[in-house]
């Protein structure tokens, strides 16, 4: 697995009228358990997990790690929503932002890799939805997860142009933060033809190893982007900013002024 930049060191108040599947209703939806009680400081997390015919070879492992990824996320403090958005030649968002320990694992009958990459369409279609949920609701964190091992070749709405515009506006105006995780592929310029900020790209092989680590450690990085408690970072994937996923109270506050100095520092 290969970070854009730093070493790689591997190493928890709900709107009902917000709990809603594209697939049908609640009750229906084999991806939605019945509401929790929420914490408080709060980020919608959208997950945008490719599902097309390739990633057959490390199916086993994605569903294991998103799994783990999700459990990790529903036992940091706070309120963490979810919108998963599963895509091959067509997309479904199967999730809306849903309490994240309302959303049920992934299994071998509802993540079935078959078909096409139509990846422009279920991150702008993913867009609209958190767009739509902001503007009601005002997380204090956004936060988009990309996973995907193909070049996109199936999208009919959305193009590579209108997605870059997408996503540098929501960064630049509404503080999104994007994460992207390629397989096989040079994610560094994958991520940035989208429109994504450096220092958020992870490169992995597509093997069931590799696989794994690399959900885990997202998962690191999204505790330690909690932990910061910030809309946007100057950079993640970076040992002292991953730090801050296992630090509270004045040993976070110190290690969150460092890294913000570092930041500084950089800008000069």
């Amino acid at each position: 697995m290969h970070v854009e930049r730093g070493p790689l060191n591997m190493a928890g108040k709900k709107d009902p009228k917000k709990i809603s599947s594209e697939s049908g209703p609640q009750g229906a939806n084999p991806y939605v358990m019945p509401p929790e009680p929420p914490g408080e400081r709060s980020i919608l997390i959208d997950f945008v997990l490719d599902k097309s015919g390739s990633m057959e070879a490390i199916r086993a492992a994605t569903i294991s790690g998103f799994n783990e990824f999700r459990s990790e996320q529903a036992r940091e403090s706070g309120t963490a929503l979810m919108t998963l958005t599963l895509f091959d030649t067509v997309f479904n968002t199967v999730a809306t932002a849903v309490p994240i320990g309302d959303v049920r694992d992934l299994t071998t009958a509802t993540y079935a890799p078959s078909g096409m990459t139509a990846l422009y369409d279920a991150v702008g279609h993913t867009l609209r939805l958190t767009d739509e949920y902001v503007a009601a609701n005002h997380p204090d964190q956004v936060l988009f997860v990309i996973m995907t091992d193909g070049v996109e070749n199936s999208s009919r709405e959305f193009t590579r142009d209108s997605i870059f515009r997408l996503i540098e506006d929501r960064q630049r105006d509404a503080g999104y933060e994007f994460v992207y995780l390629g397989a096989n592929q040079d994610s560094y310029v994958a991520g940035r033809a989208m429109g994504i900020n450096g220092g958020r790209m992870l490169d992995y092989a597509a093997t069931p190893e590799e696989a794994r680590a690399v959900m885990s450690r997202v998962s690191a990085n999204v505790s330690a982007h909690r932990h910061f408690a910030e809309k946007q970072a100057h950079e993640w994937f970076a040992p002292d900013f991953e730090r801050m996923a296992l630090l509270e109270g004045e040993e976070l506050a110190a290690q969150k002024a460092a890294y913000v100095r570092r930041g500084e520092q950089k800008k000069k």
